[in-house]
Order: C-alpha cells, then structure tokens, then sequence
C-alpha cells in the first residue's frame, strides 16, 4: 500500500520537479534515496512511528503541500532520533527549517529549533545547543506561544543539570514562577510534565521532595489524560523503596499487568528498564539481596541489549545507504555524463563571460591597489611624524625632570639647615630615577622592555654625583629586561637603599665604599638583592627591627613599593647593610606605577 501510495506521488511530483532534479543531480539523488528508504518496513514499533512520518510526507508531494512536507521531515527526525540516530535526525530537522523559513513565522519552526537543540546536547555540541534553544524561545515569545515557552523552560532546565552540572538549586529557581505562569495562561494539562521533570531532577537526591512531585504529577496526568502513568508510577515506587516504604512502593508499582501487555516491543524498554531499577530498589528495601541481585543483573543485561539492538540498527542504515547508493551510480553517471555534453556547448559562452569578469576584476584591483598604496604613503608619513612627536614629547620630559633635579641643586647649595638639605638630595635622587627610566625607555629602538643593568648602573652614577663621592659597583645580573611598570618600582627601592648607604655607610672611616646589586627573573621568582659594605654597625639605623618599624619616608617607600609587588623583603646586618626582595614574577605584571 505505501509502495502504491509513494508511485501515485511520485508521478505528479515529477511533472512539477523533473526540470529541477535535471539541473540539480544531487537533489535528485538524495529525493530518490529518501523514497526509496520509505518504502522498506519492517513488523516493528519504529517501522510503525516511519509509516506516520513517510505518510505525511507523501501526502505532501501528492498534494504539493509544503508545509506537509516540512511536517514529514520533522516526524522523520524525531524517528531517527529514537533509534539513536542523530546525524540523520539534524539532515531531515534542516530540511524542515528550510521549508519553514520560507514560510510566514511560525510554532513549528520554534519546535524545530528546540528538537535540533536536544540533538546538540546530546551530541555534546552544548553551544550549538544553546543558540538553537535561544532560537527556539524568541519565535515562541514572538507568537505568544506558552506552551512552546514552558516546553523550551522544561528543556534549558533538564540541560542546564545534566550536561552544565548545574545544582538543583539553581536550575528550579524559577519552577514555581513557570508554575503560576501556567495556571495564569490556563494551560494546566502541562503542569504534569513540569512535576514530572522535577522529581525526576530530585529522585536521586531528595527522595521525600521527588515523591511529592511525581504524586502532583499523576494528580494532573489523571486529570487531562495525558502522561505515562505507568513510568510515572516505576519512579514513584523507587522513591518510596529508597525512602524505606517497600509495602507502598509494591502498591504503588503494581502486578506488572502493562508490562506483559507487549514486552518484545521497543517503545517498552524505558519502562522496562525504570520498572527493573524499581524492584531492585524495593529488594534492597526488603534486605532480599539474592532478589536484588538477581534484579539488577536483568537491569544490566537489559541495558547491554538495548545498546546492541541500537548499534545494529545504526549499521543497518549505514548498509541500507551504501547499498541504495550503488544501485543509483549508473543513474547518476549517465547524469553527470549528459551535464558535462551540456557544459562543453556553453564552454565558449562562458569563456567569454569569464574573460570579461576577470578584466573588470583586474581593472577594479589595479585601482583599489593604486588607492591602498597611496594610503600606505600617507599612513607611513603619519606613523613617523608620530614617532618623531614621540621622541620630542619624551625628551622634553626629560629635560623638565632634570631642570627640577638641578633646581633642587641650587637650592641645596644655599640652605643651611642639614635636614632640609638631605631631605632634598633624597628628591633630587628620586627624580633622577624617573629621569633615567624615561631615557631608556624611548632610546631602545621601539621595545616595550629596558635592561635592567643598564638601567641601575645609571642610578649609582646619578646618586654618586648627588652625593659627590664615588663608589664601586658590582652587578650580577645575565642580561635581563624588564618592563617600565617593574622599572620604577625597583628603582625606587634601589634608590632608597643607595641612599642610605651614602648617607650612614660610606662616611664612617670607610676608604672603599662599594656595593653588590644581583637581579634574576625565573618563572617562578623574582629575586632583587643589595649590599653595601658599611663600617658603622654601632648606628641606630642598624639596630634589629628598625628596618620594619621606622616611620622615615625613605624606608616606608620601600616597603610600600615592595608590597605593591606582592613581595616579601628582609634586611640584615653582615659586613654591611644587605636587603633581599623575593616577589612572583606574575604580579609584576599588573602594577600600575
């Protein structure tokens, strides 16, 4: 029958398409493999649920109904999905949206989307998932569809805990506000559902809070008929056995007189499955392990068949593909042959034709060629009048910071109060290091890094002319560099420190004054160490604890600056001042200087 029904359509299908599939092959060929598949059935539930889809869809052809058509590409997604199948249940949902989308806006299209949605997840692609859900809920809110807006919450929700590990309390934060929203909207025959999909979330981890959800949902199945009770009623009586209630459980699950009714037929297997979890639940509760055993060996064994009857028939399409697609390649040759003797007629046609687009493309690519090199000019001429503007900016600066550090000078050179003028010389240095870090900056050939030996090396001689006294210095240090932001924040330190030991170290009966700097930068420490070699321990700046207690500016910028590294610093007194700072080279990177 469906054979005879298929020929009748496909005679006037043909009328109206032969011209199409003649200039499309690969239509042709996938319209002849999706008929062909329709007419093979087998004595089976799914053959049964593919009648439903392949009926619709020749009704659509005979009727050259569109939206028919959609309808069948829908219902035959949905079956392929059921076995498994989800790289055929997106092939025909695409086909469906193609045929909706040329039509006006509509619900289907929203549960065509939400469908595809559930094929993503399943097929771990979560963000394709999310953009057809997304999808799905704006064509419902456009129409004004509650149904489809509670059946898109129902399934963000489900995803939301089994695939985005979300707890229980965040994805049923807004159910009892879907509720209401339902009985607002007087669409209650979903309200069994919505308990349905709560207690199922909650029956592996508040059996209490799930059983009061599965009864509210057989409350309403009851109500509008709709729902299987019979499943309902496995994973209540589950509940009840983990709650310690195997007597309600056994009443609630009943003889197992649905169960007998067709035990073969695959649309049984996940009450068969939830009904085996069941009893196996209700022995346990019963302390009967040899029943409970036996139980859960007929839930596995179940399980290991389903496995195997859906892996069968996956392999089974796959054959039923290959071998419908060797039979239509001599078809499909002699096609392809009659489209080459087609082409070869409009070969010098169309040598022209692309003779004259590729000169229009030539013409148009010299001009906008010419255009973006003469742009290029004047970019390049902008970039270096910006450069040279650059260089002018930062060596005002530079100028400006030593006309303040030779004004602090002069100013120096006429006071007469001590205090004043070593406060002054400590500015005098402080500005310097600005001074410095702002030539090595933009004298080192456009890099956004200065070296760090250069760099110190240049603070002792500005301090030594400071302090007019020359010293020794020697730096360990292997050709490391270092970003301005960690620049002016070691220099600072390492300007406090030198100036301490030219004020308190180097005056004291002490011919050779000299100090040591190391610097070393690995992946997971900063290292800065400095000594100097003071004779004078005998000094209240040496004494234990000061370093870490004094209000002096000099020593609160050091530990100021040191903290803003994340750092941790010590000093010591051992043949002179010696202070180590040791800061993950990670948080250098963020300090704002």
């Amino acid at each position: 029958m469906l054979n005879r029904r298929l020929l009748n359509g496909i005679c006037v299908y043909l009328r109206h398409s032969i011209c199409v599939f003649m200039k499309h092959p690969i239509s042709l060929f996938l319209w002849i493999y999706a008929t062909l598949s329709f007419g093979q059935t087998k004595p089976s539930f799914e053959s049964e649920k593919k009648k439903i889809a392949t009926d619709i869809f020749v009704e659509g052809i005979e009727e050259q109904d569109s939206l028919k058509m959609a309808e069948g590409y829908y219902q035959l997604g949905k079956y392929e999905s059921g076995i498994g199948n989800f790289l055929s249940t997106k092939y025909w949902m695409n086909k469906s949206i193609a045929i909706y989308k040329r039509q006006p806006i509509s619900v289907q299209l929203g549960k065509t989307y939400q469908w595809l949605a559930f094929v993503e997840c399943s097929r771990k692609n979560i963000k394709e998932g999310i953009a057809y859900s997304d999808s799905a809920l704006v064509i419902f809110k456009k129409l004004n569809s509650p149904k489809g807006i509670v059946s898109n919450y129902m399934f963000v929700t489900d995803m939301s805990h089994q695939y985005f590990s979300k707890s229980l309390a965040v994805v049923l934060k807004d159910f009892d506000a879907m509720v209401l929203y339902i009985i607002q909207n007087n669409i209650k025959d979903e309200l069994g559902f919505m308990y349905q999909m709560k207690g199922h979330l909650l029956m592996e981890t508040d059996y209490q809070a799930a059983v009061e959800s599965f009864l509210k949902a057989i409350y309403w199945f009851n109500t509008y008929r709709n729902g299987n009770i019979n499943d309902l009623n496995c994973r209540l009586a589950y509940c009840y056995a983990k709650l310690g209630e195997p007597k309600k459980a056994r009443q609630v699950l009943g003889d197992g007189s649905f169960y007998n009714q067709n035990p073969a037929q695959d649309q049984f297997w996940g009450y068969k499955l939830n009904r085996l979890k069941a009893e196996t639940a209700i022995f346990e509760a019963e302390k009967n392990w040899a029943k409970a055993y036996e139980m859960q060996k007929k839930y596995t064994e179940l399980q290991d068949e389903i496995h195997t009857k859906e892996q069968n028939k996956l392999v089974a399409s796959q054959n039923e593909l290959d071998v419908t697609a060797l039979a239509l390649s001599q078809e499909k040759e002699l096609m392809l042959q009659t489209e080459v003797l087609r082409a070869n007629h409009k070969k010098q046609y169309l040598f022209y034709f692309v003779g004259g687009i590729l000169l229009v493309f030539a013409g148009t690519f010299y001009y906008q060629y010419a255009k973006s090199k003469k742009l290029a000019q004047q970019y390049w001429k902008i970039s270096e009048k910006n450069k040279l503007l650059i260089k002018e900016q930062s060596h005002r600066v530079k100028n400006n910071l030593q006309v303040i550090s030779s004004l602090i000078g002069l100013q120096i050179n006429r006071l007469q109060n001590q205090d004043l003028k070593e406060s002054l010389e400590e500015m005098q240095g402080r500005i310097a290091v600005m001074s410095l870090l702002q030539q090595l900056f933009y004298e080192t050939n456009d890099t956004v890094e200065i070296e760090a030996k250069a760099y110190f090396s240049q603070i002792v001689d500005k301090t030594a002319l400071i302090f007019n006294k020359s010293i020794n210095a020697a730096f360990l240090i292997e050709n490391e560099q270092i970003t301005p932001n960690l620049a002016i924040h070691l220099g600072i330190i390492f300007n406090e420190l030198l100036t301490n030991s030219f004020k308190y170290a180097f005056g004291f009966d002490n011919p050779n004054p000299s100090v040591e700097i190391a610097f070393k930068v690995s992946d997971k420490e900063l290292i800065f160490e400095y000594k100097d070699n003071g004779k004078n321990g005998q000094l209240l700046v040496f004494e234990k604890e000061y370093y870490s207690t004094s209000n002096s500016f000099g020593l609160s910028l050091i530990r100021l600056k040191s903290g803003e590294l994340r750092g941790n610093y010590s000093f010591m007194y051992d043949s002179g001042l010696r202070f180590i700072l040791k800061c993950p080279p990670h948080e250098t990177k963020g300090i704002n200087s």
